[in-house]
């Protein structure tokens, strides 16, 4: 093998853990949750205003993705505080969820 099939099998080997590459999913992943927070936020804003009604399901988005990140974060580092605030926000996703099966029977 010489120098530039080496190069190119290292490459394709390497392919999906390259610092750079997993750093811009990481950032590109944070951006899509905090787009799809502020579209849930307004939503539940907007259904809020236009009927009077609050639509738990769009909170129970918004919850659901800090649980997520909080619990995710906890289970990597083991730290408590992640652990405490990812239960909080589970529990307020499930009661978000409640809520809104009850507000809409």
């Amino acid at each position: 093998m010489n120098k530039e099939e080496i190069l190119a099998k290292s490459r394709q080997d390497n392919k999906n853990h390259d610092p750079y590459y997993l750093e811009a999913r990481i950032n590109g992943m944070k951006y899509g949750r905090i787009a799809a927070i502020i579209l849930a936020l307004t939503l539940f804003i907007i259904d809020w205003f236009i009927s009077g009604n609050r639509n738990y399901g769009y909170y129970g988005i918004f919850t659901a993705s800090f649980a997520a990140d909080y619990l995710y974060r906890w289970k990597k580092t083991d730290n408590k505080d992640d652990f405490y605030a990812g239960a909080l926000m589970a529990l307020a996703t499930a009661v978000s969820v409640i809520l809104h099966f009850v507000h809409h029977l």
